[in-house]
């Protein structure tokens, strides 16, 4: 037997509602639409920066010299964790630079640091702050699209609710004007109020799924950043601790 979307009795009573309720129907579809997008770019985001990340930690805990990690900071500048790494090498620098005797030459972003420069101590603090402070700015990046996850799983239940309402009074009017409470005349406003109620589910249970699972790939970022940031830490006190 063939299906019809459009010769379906769920069909015929979305054309028998009244503006209000196809308006919110209409919020509730585009609420979908975004909501989707959001997810399936969101999910590919995540997926590639899972690979780099742990592409990169592995290159970290086999690092042995300061050296190479300026050469893995060049190398991985585009992925998430390299410009966090990329962000505490240029914070260095300038901590290099004021160290540095006035007649010297300044480096550059380009250039590696290979000066014989000693970091005091509240240099050292203050880089381990900035380290803090990236891991803080890669993780609000990471976050963009994110509240509007939250939002619409937590929106959405509430407008469905207010058109199932919306459509129950009007049921109930219909019923008044029938004089009669047999389930032929009761069933199909009930059936259309409630249609929007499942429309509100259908838009905030994906939402909620996804925004959890993306909060939870956040606290593993924030761990995994963490890590990197030790290692970062690690390598430059052993390369310029007095």
């Amino acid at each position: 037997m063939e299906f019809s979307l459009f010769k379906s009795a769920a069909w015929q009573l979305v054309g028998q509602m009244d503006w209000i309720a196809l308006l919110i129907l209409l919020g509730l579809f585009c609420a979908s639409i975004i909501c989707l997008a959001i997810i399936a770019f969101k999910y590919t985001l995540f997926k590639r920066n899972n690979q780099q990340l742990h592409l990169l930690m592995a290159r970290m805990r086999s690092m042995q010299s300061f050296h190479e990690l300026v050469t893995l900071v060049k190398e991985q500048k585009e992925s998430m964790g390299g410009r966090f790494l990329n962000n505490n090498m240029q914070t260095l620098r300038q901590l290099v630079h004021k160290q540095q005797q006035p007649t010297n030459p300044l480096l550059d972003q380009n250039e590696t640091i290979t000066a014989p420069v000693r970091l005091a101590a509240d240099d050292v603090e203050y880089l381990e702050l900035s380290v803090n402070q990236n891991i803080d700015i890669a993780l609000l990046e990471e976050e963009n699209y994110l509240p509007v996850l939250s939002a619409s799983a937590t929106t959405a239940p509430l407008v469905g609710l207010f058109g199932t309402i919306w459509g129950l009074i009007h049921a109930f009017i219909d019923i008044s004007q029938e004089k009669s409470a047999d389930i032929a005349t009761v069933a199909p406003g009930m059936a259309e109020a409630l249609i929007v109620t499942l429309a509100g589910l259908i838009v905030a249970i994906p939402a909620m799924l996804a925004y959890y699972y993306f909060a939870n790939q956040l606290k593993r970022y924030e761990f995994q950043l963490a890590e990197l940031g030790d290692k970062f830490m690690y390598c430059v006190k052993q390369h310029f601790s007095k």
